[in-house]
């Protein structure tokens, strides 16, 4: 993955004004354009572009489609998808019923989705002692461990 960072890296550079630049004007594009052009860069591909594109350029709509989100999308909204294959026009399906269901704010409603699918086993915790902070893994069940300063 490292060489993808490089690759992109020099991609972004070499861009009319530099990079910072090149991705602030994709702020005030149109989600398609944006994610079309964030997928020329090295390792890019359309769920990281979308995921750039909710996270870090505003684009409230954006939807990053993965197995994960895939599985959302076909117990609660698209059951008789269930069984078949994520693919990239089914990408396209998943992602416009979120935009359908939630509006504009669709990436972020199918984030917490995705989040509510996490299995417990996967939440980690820190445990605080006086002397060192060590995350450990704790089922949901589990009390709340209180920070102290």
């Amino acid at each position: 993955r490292a060489k993808y960072v490089v690759g992109t890296a020099k991609e972004l550079m070499a861009k009319p004004g530099g990079g910072a630049k090149w991705l602030a004007l994709l702020r005030d594009r149109e989600l398609l354009e944006v994610i079309e052009g964030l997928c020329t860069l090295p390792g890019v591909g359309p769920k990281v572009a979308a995921c750039i594109a909710l996270f870090s350029l505003d684009k409230n709509q954006a939807i990053p489609v993965d197995t994960h989100v895939w599985k959302v999308a076909t117990q609660y909204m698209l059951p008789e998808l269930a069984g078949k294959s994520l693919t990239p026009k089914l990408s396209i399906v998943v992602a416009d019923a979120f935009v359908a269901k939630f509006g504009e704010y669709a990436g972020w409603a199918q984030n917490v989705l995705f989040i509510g699918q996490l299995p417990a086993k996967k939440l980690v915790a820190t445990e605080v002692t006086s002397e060192t902070a060590k995350p450990t893994k704790r089922k949901r069940a589990t009390k709340m461990v209180e920070i102290q300063a």
